[in-house]
């Protein structure tokens, strides 16, 4: 068997009804050369027979011998396939079926990016169109409106005022990004790190302006689930300190104020207090105000060692 054009892989941990879906529009892709590996990480509900009967040569299944974790799993994917493209496919997502053709052209017209990415649709729990606070802020990135490169501060600075690049999109270059692409050290911005630091170390990242992924948001989903319990922000806070400090060492001062402010970060954490006020959560409300308050508190201009949220 030759290697494939493109290479998916899709982290599993459970609900097959929505993996079913996921591989359901990579069989649809306009472009026929593609692998698909499904890596289950120990999950709860393994889907060897589910895979297996699709009867397709393109598609095979791995279950890991133990937990590794989101990022931990991620860089597994990577390893486990072989196309020179790969893109990373959440198993509540969708593809539409353009997808692998246009990233694909886009990568042979740039032949020196780290990855390509796309714009999306945001669904719900049931498939339908929907849309969140942190989609409807995402709009107002600021960004050219038709295809275009990423690089250096310029390219840095909107990605970390407000992260609007969603990892099942991104098609990475294999030869550039390697495989241990994502740093397993957070639990929560593995792929808002590696598009930074992709900027950072001198590459290029490069976005199709065109929605060709339906992005699931859905109380199940991890994300959710970090975000209840404030985890997330804490994260996301550390991230924009370290983000602040390696801009500014490079001089990249548009970045590191981005970084610093951390505008929709706080933002977002704001809102979430709100809603657990109106929803009667005291207990999460305090949380996120208390983290919301030691961040505003800080004054960075001074020094680089920052109190821990928690």
């Amino acid at each position: 068997m030759g290697v494939p054009a493109i290479s998916f892989a899709i982290p599993y941990y459970e609900n097959p009804a929505y993996l079913r879906e996921a591989i359901d529009s990579i069989r649809a892709q306009t472009h026929l050369d593609w692998e698909l590996v499904v890596v289950d990480d120990t999950g709860p509900e393994p889907v060897p027979d589910l895979v297996a009967g699709y009867d397709d040569s393109r598609i095979t299944y791995v279950r890991n011998e133990t937990n590794r974790g989101l990022s931990g799993n991620w860089n597994e994917c990577i390893r486990q396939t072989r196309g020179p493209m790969v893109t990373l496919l959440h198993a509540d997502d969708r593809l539409l079926p353009t997808y692998a053709e246009r990233v694909l052209e886009a990568a042979a017209s740039r032949p020196h990016v780290a990855a390509v990415f796309t714009d999306v649709v945001t669904i719900g729990a049931h498939g339908r169109p929907g849309e969140t606070i942190a989609d409807f802020a995402k709009r107002f990135a600021r960004r050219p409106k038709h295809d275009h490169d990423l690089s250096g501060d310029a390219g840095l600075a909107p990605l970390l005022a407000g992260n609007y690049i969603l990892c099942p999109t991104l098609c990475l270059r294999r030869e550039v990004v390697g495989e241990k692409a994502f740093d397993q050290r957070w639990r929560f911005v593995p792929d808002w790190d590696f598009t930074s630091r992709q900027l950072l170390t001198g590459h290029t990242l490069h976005s199709v302006r065109a929605p060709l992924l339906e992005y699931r948001r859905h109380q199940g989903s991890q994300t959710s689930a970090l975000t209840s319990d404030a985890s997330r922000f804490v994260e996301e806070i550390q991230f924009l300190q370290e983000m602040a400090l390696a801009a500014g060492a490079r001089g990249w001062h548009r970045s590191e104020r981005a970084a610093r402010r951390r505008i929709t970060v706080r933002g977002h954490l704001a809102l979430r207090a709100l809603a657990d006020l109106v929803g009667g959560h005291w207990d999460g409300a305090r949380e996120k105000l208390r983290i919301l308050g030691v961040d505003l508190g800080r004054d960075e201009r001074f020094g680089t060692n920052y109190p821990d949220p928690q």
